[in-house]
């Protein structure tokens, strides 16, 4: 009796492992599992892989982009509500 009940939970946890692997390997693969840096970015080796310095460098692009972008629609917000006036 106690054979069936071992054989009957290792059944059972064999199938959940299989469920969740599958379940797992229906996402999408992780962007993050390896660093992504530009083909002629410097080289600083580990200090690169811990603190992602091109990846910073054009997320910090971006930002300035759009706050540059924010400002100067709001310049020409401004000069056309003058200009009605």
């Amino acid at each position: 009796m106690i054979d069936f009940i071992i054989k009957a939970c290792n059944y059972l946890i064999a199938n959940i492992g299989f469920a969740l692997t599958w379940l797992l390997e229906l996402l999408p693969d992780s962007p993050f599992a390896t660093p992504s840096a530009p083909p002629d970015s410097i080289d600083l080796g580990w200090l690169t892989w811990v603190i992602p310095f091109p990846t910073m460098f054009t997320h910090l692009a971006v930002m300035v982009a759009a706050i540059g972008i924010y400002y100067t629609i709001r310049v020409a917000a401004r000069w056309i509500k003058i200009a009605r006036n």
